[in-house]
């Protein structure tokens, strides 16, 4: 339903300007709406999508229409899939794809035919976005095309798609590429690892740890990858990769050692907690907080209180509340006063994880949301509030605690771990 009363919302007469005799004062307005992701000028956009002489304009409307993502403007762009110019129809197939359009699947997928190489490829990521998994067969036999951009595409479209049938031949894709290693494959060879880590696939890790061993440009990626598919059959190979002299594998093998749970590796992994690179010491106490590692609670308590490094020590106060051990809840208090604002975010959930109960830690977390970091803060009220939860009680000033932002969340996944 569109808003009648148009003026009222286009404070900046963008829709006056649609009608300017001047195309690219047509184009500037239309890209503006998009940008506004103002529904009420769907009508107008269409029309001139439809009917605009100038192929920039016509452009403009089929992105401003992706943008925006009104239902009305499916059947319009699935029409602007036949429109002369390429420009159009790329457009067109892309903004189809963003408003994941699946009554377009039909339109795409003649659109696979199309004269123009960038329109196919369009449609092709469209069809990825799609989300109806029988399309994972049809692009199947495109991925062994000759062309190198349209085989990344074709990856991530299935990827998207979660094609499981498309395991084998994948496989068998980076076993030849393997095989044969060139410069040039290695984006295709990338989006290869990362669709089968995505795809978890634990058919896929002894190639995973062929490329971690030997193709230089993607071993971080396999690795990543083998912590993604999980099981501790890719445990020797992650382990090895730790003894390699690229920190960002060794980074990699160490966050999917954490993630598949592989204690074997325990003994590998403390000698990082003394690394001199800081990123390795964040990452290797997050590790063996996830491999359960008591023996190693001496040493992060340490960190957390001495580490040089500002993103160190928060990580060693996280690694300790996965421990779960409360009677480090007293060593831990102190830290309220600490001048570091990522480690009192922290604090706030572990503290919350190991024992939210208790009057010492209300009064910490109590303490913690009155900070004046806004970030800090912010963790204290939600622990304050899943410890309520958890105890079965009405949470406490619910409006304090609203849902995070995206800011709030990526800061929160990254220090904190879970948002």
């Amino acid at each position: 339903m569109f808003i009648s009363e148009q003026g009222s919302r286009d404070k900046n007469g963008y829709i006056d300007h649609l009608s300017s005799p001047n195309p690219r004062q047509r184009s500037q307005a239309v890209q503006e709406l998009g940008k506004l992701k103002a529904d009420y000028a769907v009508p107008n956009l269409i029309t001139l999508l439809k009917e605009d002489v100038n192929t920039y304009v016509r452009c403009a409307a089929a992105e401003a229409l992706g943008h925006i993502g009104h239902t009305a403007a499916v059947f319009p762009l699935m029409d602007a899939l036949r429109d002369p110019c390429s420009f159009v129809r790329r457009a067109a197939a892309i903004a189809l794809g963003q408003m994941q359009a699946k009554e377009a699947q039909g339109a795409l997928l003649n659109a696979l035919d199309d004269s123009n190489f960038y329109v196919r490829r369009a449609a092709i990521n469209a069809i990825g976005k799609l989300g109806i998994p029988d399309m994972g067969a049809i692009l199947l036999p495109l991925l062994s095309t000759p062309d190198l951009r349209i085989r990344r595409t074709v990856l991530i479209a299935l990827r998207r798609l979660n094609a499981q049938e498309a395991a084998p031949q994948m496989i068998e894709m980076l076993k030849a590429y393997l095989a044969a290693p060139n410069q040039r494959d290695l984006p295709v060879v990338k989006t290869l690892v990362v669709a089968l880590g995505d795809l978890h696939l634990p058919a896929a890790i002894p190639v995973l740890a062929d490329v971690v061993r030997g193709y230089v440009g993607a071993r971080s990626l396999a690795a990543s990858a083998i912590g993604e598919i999980g099981g501790q059959e890719g445990g020797p190979v992650l382990v090895e990769a730790l003894a390699d002299k690229s920190v960002n594998l060794e980074l990699a093998a160490l966050k999917s050692l954490g993630r598949i749970k592989y204690r074997k590796a325990l003994p590998a992994v403390r000698e990082f907690l003394t690394s001199p690179d800081p990123r390795l010491r964040r990452t290797a106490a997050l590790t063996v907080g996830n491999l359960d590692d008591a023996a190693s609670i001496p040493t992060l308590l340490s960190m957390a209180y001495n580490d040089s490094s500002p993103l160190v020590r928060p990580a060693a106060i996280e690694a300790l509340g996965i421990l779960g051990d409360k009677t480090l809840i007293p060593q831990l208090l102190p830290l309220v006063e600490d001048s570091n604002a990522y480690l009192r975010a922290a604090l706030a959930h572990t503290l919350s994880a190991l024992d939210g109960a208790t009057p010492e830690v209300q009064r910490a977390l109590r303490k913690l949301a009155q900070d004046q970091v806004e970030h800090v803060a912010f963790a204290a009220q939600r622990a304050l509030n899943e410890c309520e939860r958890k105890n079965g009680k009405r949470p406490v000033e619910p409006a304090a605690c609203p849902e995070p932002t995206p800011k709030q969340i990526s800061w929160l996944r990254r220090f904190l771990g879970r948002a």
